[in-house]
């Protein structure tokens, strides 16, 4: 069998804006293939790409980077492995991206070759250039399976204005120019990602903004965002919407810089369909004890995890999967809890539609109002975290100051939201009795 091959060069900025590459990525057919180069794996101060190729040792994870047979560095099912998947955009955004490249959207060697200028983090991918020599290590590893590999194949510059943001909400990448959201940035990598409402939910942009007014009031780290007129973003298309949220990547720096992160859904290695995991319990005592093991700041990181989650229950946010939780590494190896981002009340819109919509939501909701504050010890004790009657007092102090500051700010929410939350304030979830 003769055919040809197709390669990207992979790169990972530092903070200080190097470019460098780490290795490579190729196609042959539906086998997709990671292959990091000697100097990073050589390297005991390597840049973390993801937690998902770090070992319990120096050795182990040198054996992952180098490994022949590995589902997180190749798959033969036209998917790459998962930290790569995830990359990818859902949805509306996936179908705009493979638009724009004019491939299909189930090509996903295409669709991050045509995002590669602007991916979540300091990842960025873009083609070999032809006289460059592939290292016989990447050639090689194709050939030991016995393919008659002739030459490699083309593949084309990435999109100049495309990019890769995971989620299934219609989004823009953009960057500022004075007062002006600009989408099309010449190749540059965006610095704030515009979300749009939809037709079904044209009061979306509203709710999450509140609901980012309702973490920040009790002292969560939140990304930044605003709410800005359309006629301030200039948006590739059209839109039936006045109201966009501009959210300040927390992947960019001050001057554009890329800071490198990471959703736990690539930490845990989740395919993004598997995105909602295996259940609460073990999901959560899983990040607990990342964060308290790995964090360079774990106390920190443990009490904000928690508090989170008991205000993501009291606001009936029931969509915090995996990809709705990320790490940031801030100066490339050490990992910390990123900025909380995607606080929507989806019970908000439980109203007035069937049962069967939102289902998923639905039983999650479920088991969250039932949650008590011995199942959130229990869940601490199974991270095996310490401090728990702390990180549980403090807790109960966030729960106490939602209830005593949420209902003011609740009076310039939609209306749905105003209730589902009213509701869980009142009584209807578990946590909200400080007491129990």
């Amino acid at each position: 069998m003769t055919t040809s091959i197709r390669y990207l060069r992979m790169f990972l900025h530092s903070p200080a804006g190097a470019k460098n590459l780490i290795g490579y990525l190729s196609q042959y057919g539906d086998i997709l293939r990671v292959s990091f180069n000697e100097d990073y794996v050589n390297n005991t101060g390597r840049p973390t790409l993801s937690l998902a190729y770090l070992g319990t040792s120096e050795g182990a994870t040198r054996e992952i980077l180098t490994a022949p047979r590995d589902i997180r560095l190749s798959r033969s099912d036209g998917k790459w492995p998962a930290y790569f998947q995830n990359l990818l955009p859902e949805g509306h955004n996936r179908e705009r991206l493979a638009a724009q490249r004019g491939c299909s959207a189930d090509d996903e060697f295409e669709l991050l070759a045509a995002a590669g200028h602007d991916l979540m983090g300091a990842i960025e991918v873009e083609p070999v250039p032809p006289d460059m020599e592939i290292p016989d290590a990447v050639r090689h590893w194709h050939t030991a399976l016995g393919l008659d590999i002739l030459e490699p194949g083309f593949v084309e510059f990435p999109v100049e204005d495309a990019s890769a943001l995971p989620g299934v909400i219609t989004k823009f990448s953009a960057v500022l120019e004075g007062r002006r959201y600009v989408v099309k940035r010449h190749g540059a990598a965006g610095s704030y990602i515009l979300k749009l409402p939809s037709t079904r939910h044209p009061d979306l942009v509203a709710n999450e903004f509140m609901g980012f007014q309702l973490c920040n009031a009790v002292g969560l780290d939140c990304a930044k965002a605003s709410v800005i007129s359309r006629v301030d973003a200039d948006l590739p298309e059209v839109v039936p919407f006045e109201e966009i949220l501009a959210v300040k990547r927390f992947d960019r720096g001050p001057a554009g810089q890329r800071i490198h992160m990471e959703e736990f859904a690539q930490v845990l290695r989740y395919d993004p369909k598997h995105k909602y995991g295996k259940g609460l319990h073990k999901d959560y005592s899983d990040m607990l004890r990342i964060i308290d093991q790995l964090s360079v700041r774990p106390v920190q990181d443990v009490q904000e995890f928690v508090n989170r989650f008991v205000v993501f229950v009291l606001m009936g946010n029931t969509d915090t999967h995996l990809k709705n939780w990320a790490l940031r590494y801030p100066d490339g190896v050490h990992s910390e809890l990123a900025p909380l981002y995607d606080p929507v009340c989806i019970t908000a819109f439980f109203e007035g539609v069937p049962e069967h919509d939102y289902a998923v939501n639905r039983a999650i909701d479920k088991t969250v109002r039932a949650f008590t504050w011995n199942d959130l010890d229990a869940l601490l004790e199974k991270a095996k975290v310490m401090r728990r009657g702390r990180i549980l007092q403090v807790a109960k102090g966030v729960v106490a100051k939602a209830k005593a500051d949420w209902p003011a700010l609740l009076e310039r929410a939609p209306e749905s939201m105003r209730r589902a939350i009213a509701e869980r304030l009142a009584g209807g979830v578990a946590l909200v009795d400080c007491n129990s």
